[in-house]
């Protein structure tokens, strides 16, 4: 019997939670490692050409990945709202597991030549299906677990999962620059960091084996949406597409630093394991406030300051190429844009209906994945490159803001409604 409005609605166990929480973090563990590692993989990967010319390659394989996420979010949103939550996820899980391994295991170019980065590229697709196919049924299954006061914070966990996957792969990273000369990075230092996430995937599985089905549970509540609505959609898609944006520059400063501001690789995965901690805070924090005050109001007020304050944060940031200074900059830029991020997400997630929620969530996010996180390191390598304007990174943080402000103000506000007590099963 579902509850009404006067009963105490239930959560499923911590358990299930941390399984969807913790699967999520080690595919973006897998995922993003390669962004972290491209300089390696550049290296060791792709033949030798102009300057430059390999780590640009690396960087458009790594954007293959984010292009090949729509297509994971269609196939397996689809599969999603029609077979469950729980099987797409298992299915979205393995096929991470099997491209991390491959990525681990593919020989250098020295010994197997334009196989190499063949090879690279396809396990890098595989993985890009893999990420793009897991957040529509993921974040159904939060969003449908979820009592509404507090279904903006579990939502935003969604999102915490891939900065902690983002935070575990730069630990690695930083582990192992520490310990491993540069030649041993190139040689085999990167396969060590796909290999430990390969390792994890069993367990992981066998966490995720244990979810309950959430997709024929009914949704009552005077919230509920049971049609979509084009333009509130759209509006919402603008404000997904500019935290992506944000988080997609915020992903590209290691490289940024390392490549373009010459700071020392230990140092570079300090500054983002930090700013990864950061937007972990801004999450959780969004999400808290959102529940508690609206979407949006918290995402009008947030991306307003952060659209006066990116490019003069970040060119204070860059100057003198101290890596502190560039720290605090990039933790105080991913901390607005994060806040933004948890109160846009979920007003994203809530203009969906529950019979369609895994393939519009999954389909609306992944191409916005694809053009922000595809594109946006390309651009940015391409346009420093020609011009030598080192700010380029603080311009895509103010163009993110301006989206975010333009999704709010279009979007009304939905104040959530307490219904009841809300307790862990």
């Amino acid at each position: 019997m579902e509850p009404t409005s006067s009963e105490p609605r239930h959560l499923p166990t911590k358990r299930q939670f941390a399984a969807v929480i913790s699967g999520n973090a080690l595919e973006f563990y897998d995922f993003l490692s390669f962004s972290f590692f491209a300089v390696n993989l550049s290296r060791v990967m792709f033949p030798a050409g102009a300057p430059g010319s390999a780590l640009l390659l690396t960087l458009m394989t790594a954007g293959a990945g984010f292009g090949a996420r729509p297509l994971g979010a269609i196939l397996f949103g689809v599969l999603g709202d029609r077979i469950g939550r729980r099987p797409t996820m298992l299915a979205t899980f393995a096929l991470m597991g099997v491209s991390a391994l491959g990525l681990a295991l593919t020989p250098d170019y020295a010994a197997i030549g334009p196989a190499a980065p063949i090879l690279v590229v396809l396990f890098r697709l595989l993985q890009g299906l893999a990420a793009g196919g897991d957040v529509g049924p993921t974040t159904a299954f939060l969003a449908e677990s979820a009592p509404s006061e507090r279904r903006g914070m579990l939502i935003a966990l969604q999102l915490v999962a891939m900065r902690m996957g983002v935070l575990a792969s730069g630990l690695v990273g930083l582990v192992l620059a520490s310990v491993l000369t540069p030649a041993q990075l190139d040689s085999f230092g990167w396969r060590i960091a796909f290999a430990i996430g390969a390792g994890i995937v069993p367990l992981a599985f066998i966490l995720r084996r244990r979810l309950d089905e959430t997709l024929h549970m009914p949704e009552t509540g005077p919230d509920v949406v049971t049609e979509l609505a084009p333009r509130a959609y759209a509006a919402a898609l603008l404000g997904v597409c500019g935290f992506l944006l944000a988080g997609a520059a915020g992903d590209f400063l290691f490289i940024y630093a390392v490549s373009f501001l010459k700071i020392a690789v230990t140092n570079g995965y300090i500054v983002q394991m930090a700013a990864a901690g950061t937007q972990i805070v801004g999450l959780v924090l969004g999400g808290w406030l959102g529940d508690r005050i609206g979407r949006r109001r918290v995402n009008l007020v947030t991306a307003i300051l952060a659209a006066l304050t990116s490019l003069p944060l970040f060119r204070w940031g860059i100057e003198g190429s101290a890596p502190a200074r560039f720290g605090v900059a990039a933790a105080l830029l991913l901390l607005m844009a994060t806040v933004s991020a948890a109160v846009a997400y979920a007003a994203f997630v809530e203009t969906t209906p529950k019979r369609h929620r895994a393939g519009l969530v999954g389909i609306g996010y992944g191409v916005m994945v694809a053009l922000t996180f595809g594109l946006t390191p390309v651009v940015l390598t391409r346009y420093m490159t020609a011009t030598g304007d080192l700010a380029a990174p603080g311009y895509a943080f103010v163009v993110a803001a301006l989206l975010l402000v333009a999704s709010a103000l279009l979007l009304p506000e939905r104040r959530p409604r307490h219904i009841g007590k809300v307790r862990f099963t």
